[in-house]
Parts: structure tokens; sequence; C-alpha cells
């Protein structure tokens, strides 16, 4: 039985053998491997062989896409119509514009309303508008060689001049400025009070010492009866009190003048006023500061707000008995109005709103 055995696995192995060997593993990568089964008793192997698979090529036929052809589109042409900028409407012309005169001090902010109100250039602006001073103003506005003044309030001689004249003022505040008092920047006084300066201008305090300062005596220059800045120390300054005479030399006619002698060899003893917007931006002095007033500052701020003790009202001054419609009326009015207070500021004020 052994012997038969041994002849069953030889002829077995011989088989194997020859099939192995006759066929060549055309897939070696894809084949399984031998799986062989062994039971109790005989010995029997069983060999699965896995025929490669061969897959039959498939052919896609290529497809053929129809040609779109797009029809161009052709838009038809907009025609745009050419817009005509209306002209601007102004509020005047050079032939309805009343009649301004004024203070040295408003000039620009004059300047200002006629370019807005009538659309010159600054330079035709300036050949149209004139200004004399402040108490000439009063006097054409009184006589009625002037329909509308740009000033500050009028002196009670000038309210007695349009009395006898049988004339009475309206005014119209239009913007804010402020009285201001300049000294060398050599005196090492900054700060005067109220009180301080009344007794100044009515020579009770004569020596810088008896303020703060070096022991010199000051110098109180003054401005002539019935100026702007005369009229503005009279009204907010003295009020009751009077001024001291002042000899012709301590009175200089204009307010250039008296800044400038403030610059001279004895600047540091002088003292003088003036208003805001003219020393600070219309006559500009090296070597002036502006005294505190009660320890304020005078500056676009403190102005503004009422801060400092001296803020001003800037007026336009006409006859009461203008017509309700006149162009002196509606030019006050629009003063008033957002784009006429941008030319008051433009001149130099702050914004009477």
């Amino acid at each position: 039985m052994k012997k038969k055995n041994r002849m069953l696995i030889s002829a077995l192995s011989l088989m194997l053998c020859v099939t192995g060997c006759g066929e060549k593993n055309t897939n070696e990568s894809s084949a399984e491997p031998t799986k062989v089964a062994a039971s109790t008793g005989d010995v029997t192997q069983a060999v699965t062989k896995q025929e490669p698979v061969t897959e039959e090529p498939t052919t896609q036929e290529p497809t053929t896409q129809e040609p779109t052809t797009q029809e161009p589109t052709t838009e038809e042409p907009t025609t745009q119509e050419p817009t005509t900028e209306k002209p601007v409407e102004y509020l005047f012309t050079k032939d309805t514009y009343p009649r301004v005169d004024g203070a040295t001090a408003q000039y620009p902010m004059s300047i200002e309303i006629a370019m807005a109100t009538m659309g010159l250039t600054q330079t035709e602006a300036e050949d149209f508008i004139k200004h004399n001073k402040t108490s000439q103003a009063y006097y054409n506005l009184i006589h009625g060689d002037a329909d509308v003044i740009f000033v500050s309030e009028p002196s009670d001689d000038i309210i007695q001049q349009a009395k006898e004249a049988g004339v009475t003022f309206e005014m119209t505040g239009i913007g804010r400025d402020a009285f201001v008092f300049v000294t060398n920047e050599e005196n090492p006084v900054d700060s005067l009070t109220l009180d301080q300066i009344r007794d100044i201008y009515s020579g009770k305090i004569t020596n810088w010492k008896d303020v703060g300062g070096a022991d010199k005596n000051i110098i109180p220059y003054q401005r002539p009866k019935n100026s702007g800045s005369q009229n503005l120390m009279e009204k907010m300054v003295m009020k009751d009190r009077p001024l001291m005479e002042a000899p012709s030399h301590m009175v200089p006619v204009g307010m250039d003048a008296v800044l400038e002698l403030l610059t001279y060899e004895n600047g540091p003893e002088a003292l003088g006023y003036s208003v805001y917007l003219y020393a600070k931006e219309l006559y500009v002095v090296e070597n002036i500061k502006f005294m505190k007033i009660d320890g304020i500052a005078p500056n676009d701020r403190t102005i503004a707000s009422g801060e400092y003790p001296l803020s001003k009202v800037v007026y336009a001054v006409y006859r009461s008995d203008e017509p309700q419609d006149s162009p002196v009326r509606k030019l006050c009015e629009w003063l008033l109005t957002d784009e006429g207070q941008e030319a008051v500021v433009a001149g130099g004020y702050t914004s009477i709103r």
C-alpha cells in the first residue's frame, strides 16, 4: 500500500511539473497564489489555477460635436444728448448790488460777500468794493451815500449825528470778532484785568511795576474819536469812566500806526488796542503779542465761545427806512444763511451762529 501511494504521489508530481513548465505565466503580477487542500487519510492535493482574464478593448466612437455658430450681436449705438449746464444764478449783479461801505477790518469779508453774491473774481471784487474808515462809512450811510455798511456798533456821537439828520439805524449781527490789547513781546506782563486797563487809561496807574512789570512808565496809545476801535474802547472797556486826555502824538490815525509804534525802541513800555482780525491777519507786525484779559487769551476758540471777555459782534448796518423788499434787506437775510456765514468766515470772522 505504501508503495502504491508513493507511485501515485510521483505521478502527480510529474504531472504538476509538466503542466507548470509547459505554460508561461504572462501576467505574474495578477496571478492568484496556489491553494492546497489536505484531508486526513489519503493525501489529496488540489491545485487551482486562475486563467488570465483578457479584456476586450473597448473602442469609443469619436463624437463629432456640431460646431455652434454664434450670431454676432450688433448693439444699436446710443446717442447721448449733450447736457447744457444752466448758468449759475447769483443773488445780485453789479447793477443791483447795494452800495456798500465799511470799516477797514471788514474789507476782506466784504470782498468775500461780493464774490459769493455776484460771481466776481477776487480782482473784480476788489475793483468794485471800496471801504472807508468806520466814521466815514457811518457818515455816508446817514447822508445817503451808502446803502449798507459793515462795521462795529456806532458811537454815541454817531447816533447823535443820525438823530439830527432824522435817521435811525437797523443792525444785523453777522459775525464775531474781538477787541484786543497789544504790547511788545519783550514786555514781561502777559495779562491785565479789565480794572487794571481802566486804571491805566484813566491815568490812575502809570507804571508797569504796579501791574507786575518792570519799573518803567506806561505809554498808553489811543485812537481818534469816532474811529471803530476808539468807540469799542469807550463802550466795551471804559464804559462810564472817562478816558484821560492824550497828546496828539499818542493818538495815531490808523490801526497800522498803533501796531508799528509797539515795535519801536520804547515798545516794551507801550500799550495799544485794535481788533483781533486786523492785528492777526490784515496787518501782521513782528515782535508784538496780545494781552490776556482776566487771564484769557484771545483766539478763534475763545472768541467764538464768548469766553474771551472782549468778544464783539460785527454788524451790517442800514437805515430803518429801507423798503422791505430792498436789495439791502435781501443781502442781510442772505448773510444769515449757511452760504452767507461761509462768506463771513472766509473773511476772517467766526460765525454768529
